[in-house]
């Protein structure tokens, strides 16, 4: 037994529990050129599976794509050097990077990207949603080749989806083996992650900083908190509410990116009352999008026409769209034709980011105007999002879903609009809006794909079942410490490879 001095041991324990608690509360603030990320916690780590901005986040700071697309939304080389098509558009060759390892130190091949793309399959991942059909083979080790059915004019975004992320031929993810610039130490379930520099990075001079710790936050109020006291460095998706808030806040920097992001308040169709187009368009004429972005945003929206190709999208955004004027009136007139002569009583679910929370207050306020009472349920993001809740967000009967920004409309529409798409929350099913997804899918005529986007359009404002109050631009912050951050409109795709931290 020690015979060291009880006064020594009392020492000692307070010593140990002042580091644990420094650990706990500033993670691993005092190491240099470590960026520390303020966001909710992921839970789908699966990356053929993640989906929202926390998950994805993590781990493509982990894995790597083929193939990226920028912020601007052009598509450049990454894993793969190089790709040509051939001329009838069915066949893509790509060619690799050399000398690229996975972590565990084996070398990165062309039997990992079929392996990678064919898992997709057979894990029925939504990047098949653009993907389409393929077959893939590997004609040597440094050569992938795709080949296609039929023309599809978007398929280079779906091999640069954000599903798509390299993993080792034959692994079983989530085991956090891939080629990426940082190599997970440690995972704390629902506190953080922790990585370090991956020495052996094939591109050069990245990444420039010396690890990440990924700080699981689920409260957005207490991330801002979190960065102004200095234990974070970067957090994203704020609300307009927070930005007020730290647009004043010295050493902190407002990151603001113009998106195609929208909320989606949405009824099922296929049960209750969204099953009667009447109810729908009731909906529509009791909200008033005008006030809801000076309210909401404070102004700061593109207002929208309740379809999800906004003005980002340049010819392909429909600006001609008529839209019915508020009128609470009307709507109250539709909801007693559709059988609701005393109104209608539902319960709106909703999530606890971007202000959405406050979005739903308004719209109860606006609403009851319109003969729509609901009462509102506010859910934790990662959770309302979570396959393991039986109750989530494709199961709600009304609700305010938010859509992050996507490099072309078909990563709404097949996704989320055509008949079975993965994420078809209202669970509609419109045989002349599948039929011209399905064309635009295949057109590569900009004139022609862009009357196809038009009259989508008009489908969703004759009988669709959402309502686009507006498209937003996507808010995050930094402390100024943080340098060579270009966060993504999509924020989870927010390449760190070159961020690093000084003064």
């Amino acid at each position: 037994m020690s015979k060291k001095p009880l006064h020594r041991l009392r020492s000692l324990a307070l010593l140990v529990i002042f580091v644990l608690l420094f650990s706990v509360v500033y993670g691993i603030q005092a190491q240099d050129n470590i960026l520390r990320v303020g966001m909710v916690a992921p839970q789908v780590l699966d990356p053929a599976l993640g989906s929202n901005d926390p998950e994805i986040l993590l781990n493509r700071s982990i894995y790597d794509y083929l193939i990226e697309v920028l912020p601007d939304k052009s598509i450049v080389p990454n894993l793969a050097s190089a790709w040509t098509v051939s001329d009838d558009g069915l066949t893509y060759s790509f060619t690799l990077q050399p000398d690229v390892t996975f972590h565990d130190g084996s070398a990165f091949s062309s039997a990992d990207v079929v392996y990678t793309f064919n898992r997709l399959k057979q894990m029925e991942s939504p990047a098949l949603n653009l993907l389409g059909e393929f077959e893939i083979s590997a004609p040597d080790e440094a050569t992938v080749v795709f080949t296609l059915p039929q023309v599809n004019a978007d398929f280079l975004y779906g091999v640069a989806d954000r599903f798509a992320l390299i993993v080792k031929d034959g692994s079983q993810p989530p085991d956090f083996n891939g080629t990426g610039p940082f190599v997970l130490s440690e995972y704390r379930e629902c506190e953080r992650a922790i990585l370090t520099r991956n020495d052996a990075y094939w591109k050069a001079d990245q990444p420039a900083l010396d690890g990440i710790e990924f700080v699981f936050i689920n409260d957005p109020i207490t991330q801002v908190d979190a960065l102004r006291s200095g234990q974070v460095d970067f957090i994203f998706k704020i609300s307009p509410e927070q930005v007020s808030v730290l647009e004043t806040e010295a050493g902190i920097t407002v990151i603001q990116k113009a998106t195609n992001q929208h909320p989606v308040v949405r009824l099922r169709t296929d049960e209750g009352p969204g099953q009667d187009e009447r109810v729908r368009q009731a909906f529509k004429l009791a909200t008033n999008r005008d006030e809801l972005n000076e309210l909401v945003l404070e102004g700061r929206g593109v207002i929208g026409h309740n379809n999800p190709i906004g003005p980002s999208y340049g010819v392909f955004y429909n600006e001609s769209t008529e839209e019915p004027a508020h009128d609470p009136a009307a709507a109250c007139a539709l909801l007693a034709e559709a059988g609701y002569p005393d109104g209608l009583n539902m319960t709106l679910q909703t999530i606890n980011v971007l202000g959405y929370d406050v979005l739903a207050t308004v719209l109860q306020q606006q609403w009851t105007e319109g003969c729509i009472n609901v009462e509102i349920q506010v859910n934790e993001e990662g959770f309302y999002y979570s396959d393991d809740n039986p109750d989530n967000w494709l199961q709600a009967e009304l609700g305010i879903t938010g859509w992050g920004d996507r490099p072309i409309p078909q990563g709404y529409l097949t996704q989320a609009y055509v008949t079975g798409g993965v994420y078809n929350e209202t669970h509609w099913s419109d045989a002349e809006l599948d039929e011209l997804v399905a064309q635009a899918g295949t057109t590569t005529d900009q004139d022609a794909r862009t009357a196809i986007y038009h009259r989508i359009a008009d489908i969703f404002a004759a009988r669709g079942p959402i309502i686009i109050p507006w498209f937003a631009p996507i808010f995050g912050a930094a402390r100024d410490s943080v340098q060579n951050l270009d966060m993504n409109p999509f924020p989870g795709l927010t390449d760190l490879r070159a961020v690093s931290l000084g003064g």
